[in-house]
C-alpha cells in the first residue's frame, strides 16, 4: 500500500481562506545556542533555549480583474489576528499576528503577477497533536 503525501497547504486569516495561494511557509526559529563549558572531552555540555520567532509567509497569484486582499492594511495593533496553517493533517494556529512586510511583483510577460505577505506571530500552537513519531503501526 502506498502512502499519499500532502502536496499543498491552506491559510486562513481570522477564518477567511486565502484564495489563489501559490505558496505558504510557517517557520519557527527556536534561537537555541550551546553554552560553552570546560569539559575533558572538549564538547559543550548543554544549551540555553531562547524565545521562539514565528514567521508566516504567504504568496498569492494576483487576478487580472479582481483586486487582491489588502491584509497589510489591517490594524494589527487594535485587531486580534490569527492565521491557521493547514498542510496535510498538520494544523497550526498562529496568534498575535503582525505584518512584517509585503511585496507585489510582476516578473515578466507571460508570468503571473504575485503578492507576498511576511507575517510575524507571538505564539503558535499545534491544533492536531498527532504525529508519526508516536504510535507507529505497520
Amino acid at each position: 500500500m502506498a502512502t499519499k503525501y500532502a502536496d499543498r497547504a491552506y491559510l486562513t486569516v481570522n477564518g477567511a481562506r486565502i484564495a489563489d495561494l501559490q505558496s505558504a511557509t510557517l517557520r519557527q526559529t527556536f534561537n537555541a545556542r550551546p553554552v560553552p563549558s570546560m569539559t575533558r572531552e572538549r564538547y559543550n555540555k548543554g544549551f540555553v533555549q531562547g524565545n521562539v520567532d514565528i514567521d508566516v509567509t504567504a504568496q498569492i497569484a494576483v487576478q487580472n480583474t479582481l483586486a487582491s486582499p489588502k491584509i497589510e492594511f489591517t490594524d494589527f495593533e487594535a485587531s486580534d489576528v490569527a492565521i491557521a496553517f493547514e498542510c496535510g493533517s498538520d494544523l497550526y494556529q498562529a496568534t498575535g499576528v503582525f505584518i512584517k512586510d509585503t511585496e507585489q511583483t510582476a516578473s515578466g510577460i507571460g508570468d503571473e503577477a504575485r503578492k507576498t505577505w511576511n507575517f510575524g506571530a507571538l505564539k503558535v500552537i499545534d491544533s492536531v497533536g498527532n504525529s508519526a513519531l508516536f504510535d507507529i503501526e505497520l
